[in-house]
Formats: structure tokens, C-alpha cells, sequence
């Protein structure tokens, strides 16, 4: 990114070759290495400021020019709440929107949504994994279910990229939302797929003004922002196995010493179909706010890390129907491929303490 913010800090829409010819140039290199990650063509990666701004543009980008006979969509009560607040300000707007039920391990039942798929349903949208719980949603089946009643199918796949495997050259996703910082990338810079772009534009801009990114989202580029999440990409895609791998165990690890050294917690949702670098856990007879006070050490948070800091109860916790005990006591962990050994044992070793020294005070 460095050459970017220094040397080649030249307007890509600047025609002089020496002055946007270098930084167009990188552009393209970083489409094609984001498309790379995700198995899609690079003309069909938009960028955006990151995941919020790309699954606004995803939904309310879609409803812009729905006639009032398809003002209906389709989603699910645990999806994060950068796809929930547009969905309830087009519900302000006179649009009906669906909020699946999702059972106590986070998943959506296919039955259900293929009941709620009605002739003026436009969109369907769905995340990939959870960011609380980690549950892996069936998205081959949602997707080929989309595709079969003719639906537009968004996927806010956030979590899961550099984690999982995403070809869409496999999954029929219409839309699909990317956040770099999520696998070690910069942060203030993000993509959206749009299968088929070149061909209809099903979505709308949101942002208007110099016409980049083929219309859908207009405003000079943020070039080191872009190149870095490229590289992000081709770092990632080398080693998402690796990374995987490692933090499923270190997370597996850290769940057993915590069980083996502690009664009463529980692990929050799936513990089969989940992403490997999640771990929503309650501990029982504690409260989550005194318990992140007495842990300094640990990053570890209440509900969605990127929120802004507050302690009301997750959303998610309670649409799995967890007690209010449950969700009280709960704090999501996130490992990361830079963990080691050390670092679970001394963070089993923190929590422990604080654990048993609030409990005691009860």
C-alpha cells in the first residue's frame, strides 16, 4: 500500500498514463486478485467503504426500482444489524419484509423459507456465518432455492471470507458482501459482487456523482485502500487452510480447558456447522459487563465486535432462545492465525480467575 500513499498518489480517473495509468493499473491488479478469493470475474467486483456501506448498497440498491407488486424480502432475525436497519427502513417505506426464526444452534430451516417466498418477493438475504456464534448457514441450498423461484439471493459473507471456502462459480449467489479487515486486510475498504454486472443493472447507486465503479458507486477511488485489500485477497486465499485450521484448534483448545476447569458454561449455538475462529460462550452465575471489567487482557466483547460499545442483549443470543441468564453471561471470542498456545492457556487461566472471584462475590 505504501507507494500508493507516497509516489502513485495519482486520481485514477486522471487519463495522463504516468499519473492514472499506474494507479488504474493497480486497480485492475487488485479486482482481479479480489475476484481470485471468491472464484467470480473481476468485472464483477464493486468496491465500496466496506461491509456496511456494501450490503446497504445490496438491499437498498435493490429496491430502487422495484415496482410495488415485488416490494417484499426475505431475511433472518440474527443477521447483523448492517442489514436489519435497511431492511427496517424500507419497512418505513411501505415494503414488507420476512424475519426467519432460526433454531437454538442459529440455523435457518429451508422449509421455512421457501414458505415465505412469495410472487412479490425481490430479495432474499442471508449471511454466510454468523459474526456472534459463528453458525454456518446451508447456503448452497438457500442459494439454489433463490435461483429456482427466481429470487434475487444477497449473502453478507463478511465472516466467512479467508475462512471458508467461497467459489461462485459453484454457489448461485446473486449479491455478495466482502469487508478486508476481516482476513487481515485494511479497514475502511470492502467489495460488493454483483453477479452479471456488465450485462443488468439490477442495482441502483446509492452514492451518485462521478460515475465510477460502473455507476454503482461513485467517488474517487481509495487506491492504498483497494491495493491492500487485493493483496489481502491473494495472502488469504494462499492460506485459508492453514489459518483455519489453526484457529479451530486453538478455539477447540480454549472451549475444552475452559469446560475441564469450569462447571456451568455453555457453548452458544452450533458446535458442528460454525466458522472456525468464533466462540460464543456463557458462564453461568457471572454477569458479561463485570466480567469484561476484570479482563483487560482478553478481547473479547458482548455481541458484535464492530458495534459501537454498548451492553444491551444480543440479538442473537436471544433469537436462539437462550435464557436470560444465558445471554447475560455470555462473551464472544475471536482467534486470529498470530495466536499461540500461550495465549489460550493464559487466557483460560484469566478467565478462570475472574469467573470463580465473581461467582464467589455472588
Amino acid at each position: 500500500m505504501l507507494p500508493f500513499f507516497r509516489e502513485a498518489f495519482g486520481n485514477p480517473g486522471t487519463p495522463h498514463p504516468a499519473v492514472g495509468g499506474v494507479v488504474q493499473r493497480a486497480i485492475r491488479q487488485a479486482r482481479e486478485q479480489t475476484a481470485e478469493l471468491i472464484n467470480c470475474l473481476p468485472n464483477e467486483v464493486v468496491w465500496t467503504s466496506g461491509a456496511t456501506e456494501a450490503n446497504n448498497l445490496a438491499i437498498l440498491g435493490s429496491a430502487e426500482d422495484v415496482p410495488n407488486n415485488k416490494r417484499h424480502i426475505v431475511t433472518q432475525v440474527t443477521e447483523h444489524s448492517a442489514v436489519l436497519e435497511p431492511c427496517r427502513y424500507l419497512e418505513s417505506k411501505g415494503w414488507s419484509v420476512t424475519y426467519l426464526p432460526v433454531d437454538s444452534e442459529g440455523l435457518v430451516d429451508t422449509d421455512q423459507l421457501v414458505d415465505a417466498i412469495t410472487p412479490a418477493t425481490s430479495l432474499v438475504s442471508i449471511m454466510w456465518g454468523n459474526n456472534e456464534i459463528g453458525t454456518l448457514q446451508p447456503i448452497q441450498m438457500i442459494a439454489e432455492i433463490c435461483e429456482k423461484q427466481g429470487v434475487a439471493f444477497h449473502c453478507d459473507a463478511v465472516q466467512a471470507a479467508g475462512k471458508v471456502v467461497i467459489d461462485l462459480q459453484s454457489v448461485p449467489i446473486s449479491i455478495l458482501s466482502l469487508s478486508a479487515h476481516k482476513f487481515y486486510g485494511p479497514k475502511g475498504i470492502g467489495a460488493l459482487f454483483v453477479r452479471n454486472l456488465a450485462k443488468r443493472f439490477h442495482i441502483k447507486p446509492r452514492v451518485f456523482g462521478g460515475g465510477q465503479e460502473a455507476g454503482l458507486r461513485a467517488g474517487t477511488h481509495n487506491v492504498p485502500g483497494i491495493v491492500g485489500m487485493g493483496a489481502a485477497c491473494t495472502i488469504a486465499l494462499k492460506n485459508q487452510s492453514q489459518w483455519s485450521s489453526h484457529t479451530q484448534k486453538l478455539r477447540d483448545k480454549f472451549e475444552a480447558l475452559l469446560r475441564g476447569t469450569l462447571a456451568d458454561i455453555s457453548v452458544n449455538g452450533s458446535t458442528t456447522r460454525r466458522l472456525p475462529h468464533v466462540s460464543n460462550i456463557s458462564f453461568h452465575g457471572t454477569d458479561n459487563e463485570g466480567l469484561l471489567t476484570m479482563i483487560p487482557d482478553i478481547v473479547a466483547s458482548t455481541g458484535a465486535a464492530c458495534h459501537v460499545a454498548d451492553f444491551t442483549p444480543s440479538h442473537v443470543l436471544t433469537a436462539i432462545n437462550k435464557s436470560r441468564d444465558s445471554v447475560a453471561s455470555s462473551l464472544r471470542f475471536g482467534f486470529g492465525k498470530d495466536n499461540t498456545d500461550e495465549d489460550i492457556q493464559l487466557a483460560v487461566k484469566l478467565l478462570v480467575s475472574s469467573v470463580q472471584s465473581l461467582r464467589t462475590e455472588v
